[in-house]
């Protein structure tokens, strides 16, 4: 996470990350010094290379990570080593990490989320919940991986076997909430809501299965005064619950298709993917990682005053993708760039990448974009074109070594 890194650096923290080898030479670059290890994901391998480089966790002033797979292992030991920690860092991690402990926890509270169970053996599939459609997913997975909707029992069954043959679980399994998803970002200080940024997906993020596209639209405050007034109030209510009273969040929530109340999906103590980062600084003038870096080593925010959403513009982000396949040639990011609206792209394909299957997970991608408009219809239209644009000029080496799409 290089953003990270480099945000915790000009705090002037002095850096060691827990990296696998291949990570290494870009933790250097970021201004860390590494530490190789098998798995950073895995507590044991952490405390283990932090021994064999003659450290412990006793000599950081601070432990911590911008990775959400990473962050109950960094909470696990903070606590071990008591290191900035109260002894609760796991407890309040789990809070935010664990999807079936999340639910319950806010449900609780009186926050309205979905009907949930935890399927620990396929067998137990048909009695879990009582009624279709579901969605089946991992308990700390991202980006809409392994995640599958389900009409009826037969589907249900087909999946469940699917995912059991891939090992892992146990599963989350719960009720499909019909209604127009919305990601919301900001941080919280002190247990006050400093900062809330609304956006609306282009399409439901369980869509990009289908090949939806990965997209969304920061909705300006003064345009929709009663859904901030609504997300403020669960989302108040829901941190206070978890004992999220410092540091950034980001939250997933639907407007019910029925009666238009909100439900809680799910909430990440983390800066958003997908170039979130560079979304809300657009929109509201705040870098959400160094709001992140300053929390995670005890430091106030630095924002001062009540961010304010910029005047005549909208903002959004957006995945470009293009079909799998080992790739000839590829829009550079000057190329994306010079697209109506676009304001920030990066593309991380190249020639001879081979690019994934992105219907897979929302974090498979062959770059990014953040694109701007007069209001979320242009910005939204905009998106469009140019992920049609996009694809369309990925060209593909075929199995002859000839050259195979538009250009």
């Amino acid at each position: 996470m290089p953003r990270a890194v480099g945000a915790l650096v000009r705090t002037g923290a002095y850096v060691t990350c827990a990296v696998q080898p291949a990570d290494a030479q870009a933790a250097r670059d970021a201004g860390a010094r590494p530490v190789v290890v098998p798995d950073p994901t895995r507590t044991t391998d952490v405390l283990a290379g932090l021994a064999r480089s003659g450290l412990s966790v006793g000599d950081f002033a601070a432990v911590c990570s911008g990775l959400e797979f990473c962050l109950l292992d960094a909470a696990a030991v903070a606590d071990l080593g008591r290191v900035a920690s109260d002894g609760q860092a796991f407890t309040r991690a789990l809070a935010m990490r664990d999807k079936f402990v999340q639910k319950r926890i806010v449900r609780d509270a009186g926050v309205r989320t979905a009907n949930c169970a935890v399927l620990e053996e396929s067998g137990s599939a048909a009695t879990a919940l009582p009624s279709f459609p579901q969605v089946l997913k991992p308990l700390d997975g991202g980006g809409a991986r392994n995640t599958f909707l389900v009409a009826d029992e037969r589907e249900l069954t087909a999946a469940v076997a699917e995912v059991a043959g891939s090992g892992g679980g146990p599963w989350l399994l719960e009720e499909y909430v019909p209604g127009v998803e919305f990601q919301v970002d900001g941080f919280v200080e002190g247990g006050e809501i400093r900062l809330l940024s609304i956006s609306r997906y282009v399409q439901n993020l369980i869509e990009v299965h289908d090949g939806g596209l990965v997209a969304h639209i920061v909705l300006p405050p003064h345009s929709h005064p009663d859904l901030y007034a609504k997300v403020e109030a669960l989302a108040e209510t829901a941190f206070k619950a978890l004992g999220h009273r410092d540091g950034v969040f980001h939250l997933e929530v639907f407007q019910h298709a029925e009666d238009g109340e909100i439900v809680f999906g799910e909430c990440g103590a983390r800066v958003g993917g997908g170039r979130t980062d560079e979304v809300v600084e657009r929109a509201f003038g705040v870098r959400l990682h160094d709001v992140w870096a300053r929390s995670a080593i005890g430091r106030p925010s630095g924002v001062t005053g009540s961010p304010r959403h910029a005047d005549g513009t909208v903002f959004g982000g957006m995945n470009l993708s293009a079909r799998p396949g080992l790739v000839r040639a590829v829009p550079s990011a000057d190329d994306v760039l010079a697209q109506p609206g676009v304001v920030y792209a990066d593309v991380a394909a190249a020639p001879g990448t081979v690019l994934p299957d992105t219907t897979e997970a929302t974090n498979l991608r062959a770059g990014a974009a953040v694109v701007s408009g007069v209001d979320e219809h242009e910005v939204e239209a905009r998106m469009r074109r140019l992920a049609d644009w996009f694809a369309a000029q990925v060209a593909y080496e075929t199995a002859e070594g000839a050259t195979e799409g538009a250009g």
